[in-house]
């Protein structure tokens, strides 16, 4: 299943719907349809809009006006999807050094945490594929946070 995690915001797109049960099992997380892909449920229900003060994603309230993409009104406002508690979270409260190794591709035996960092910077994304099968992920690029 190919996996793309664009500012934090986490979207699965599989090539057939036996993958997503899988997933779900091994992972122990809900993925539900949202726009073309699949998507953790706390990600799927945040609006595509935020207004300062008024609830985003209960109980964090929007830190900016904007409207646009789930993935850039999340980091407009600072937040982002936290893998181990199935929350949005503010990006800083999640921030630790990953290890991996480099060769066409970086292989992981966990999905990657949004707004980790590596000795290149603070990593906001990337574009990966999971084997549902070992949940073996295999990133081909990170992208990272400019600062």
């Amino acid at each position: 299943m190919r996996i793309v995690c664009e500012k934090g915001f986490y979207k699965f797109f599989p090539q057939d719907v036996v993958e997503v049960a899988r997933f779900e099992r091994k992972l122990g997380a809900k993925l539900v349809e949202c726009e073309d892909y699949f998507t953790f449920t706390k990600l799927a229900a945040l609006p595509n809009f935020s207004f300062i003060g008024q609830l985003y994603s209960a109980p964090l309230l929007g830190l900016v006006n904007y409207a646009g993409k789930r993935e850039e009104v999340m980091a407009k406002n600072g937040y982002m999807y936290s893998v181990l508690t199935n929350q949005i979270v503010l990006k800083i409260t999640f921030v630790k050094r990953m290890n991996y190794e480099v060769n066409n591709y970086i292989f992981l035996n966990t999905l990657p945490q949004a707004y980790n960092f590596d000795e290149y910077g603070i990593i906001s994304g990337f574009h990966g594929f999971v084997d549902v099968d070992i949940m073996k992920f295999k990133i081909e690029r990170f992208f990272y946070e400019n600062i």
